[in-house]
């Protein structure tokens, strides 16, 4: 009954109805596309997340899967040495070449280096600290998550992106580029290739989206959030309009 006595109040109102919807189109639209007056243009905001996930072992060249003569002192060493390698891929060096190898903007992308029971916490790097606005361009940024298994030399690496093709492009890059440094670090020290670890990437990674039509959900619900308080401030207004009308009304009446 009082839906139906509020719509019939809105249909005598229908230029404010009118002006509502409009604007809720308007709410719509902005929600989903950015829009550009100089030039006129309409550009996709990037409301979906996409991740991927891919591991590394962390291997001797006799491996540690297979040869019963390795023992558990060789496993904790190179766990720990896994945490090292973790903080590798974090660098800032290294970073940059991950983001050109995986086609993504070098200054949208954050690494977080894995944690360990004597750091943790996350060391932030000054030129990378987060602000307010951040929060603004959450979805826009490339995101890689390194964590090292406590107990196993292994790593795990974990990326989110706006697509999924980004996805899994950040968390392979990560991979090649890890292997490249330790290759290139071994050939300069000119260490022997049964002295050096070996990386053992278990699976290329995937990427999938984690929230599909994201972007149609955000475009209805703006429009019906901004319709409804828009039809609210027009019966508000039209009260208070209606009062305005009948106070002068009780004056005359006591002057009679």
């Amino acid at each position: 009954m009082s839906v139906g006595i509020t719509i019939r109040k809105l249909w005598h109102h229908r230029l404010g109805v009118g002006i509502s919807v409009a604007l809720a189109l308007v709410v719509s639209v902005f929600s989903v596309y950015r829009i550009s007056l100089s030039p006129p243009s309409l550009s996709p905001r990037a409301l979906e997340m996409a991740s991927a996930a891919t591991h590394v072992l962390i291997d001797t060249p006799q491996s540690i899967a297979i040869d019963l003569r390795q023992d558990t002192y060789s496993i904790s060493a190179l766990t720990n040495r896994a945490v090292v390698l973790g903080n590798v891929i974090a660098s800032t060096s290294l970073e940059a070449q991950i983001a050109r190898e995986a086609h993504v903007p070098a200054d949208l992308v954050r690494i977080e280096a894995p944690l360990t029971p004597q750091e943790s916490s996350i060391q932030v790097d000054p030129q990378k600290a987060r602000r307010a606005t951040d929060i603004l361009k959450s979805n826009d940024q490339y995101r890689l998550q390194i964590n090292a298994d406590p107990e196993v030399p292994i790593l795990d690496i974990y990326a989110q992106t706006p697509t999924a093709a980004s996805a899994a492009a950040l968390a392979n890059a990560a991979v090649d580029q890890l292997k490249g440094y330790v290759a290139n670090l071994a050939a300069s020290e000119r260490t022997p290739a049964a002295d050096q670890i070996r990386l053992v990437q278990l699976g290329r990674a995937t990427g999938v989206v984690i929230n599909p039509g994201v972007q149609y959900q955000v475009a209805i619900l703006a429009f019906v959030l901004t319709l409804l308080l828009s039809c609210a401030t027009v019966m508000f207004v039209a009260r208070i309009r209606a009062g305005w009308r009948l106070g002068p009304m009780p004056e005359h009446a006591a002057d009679a």
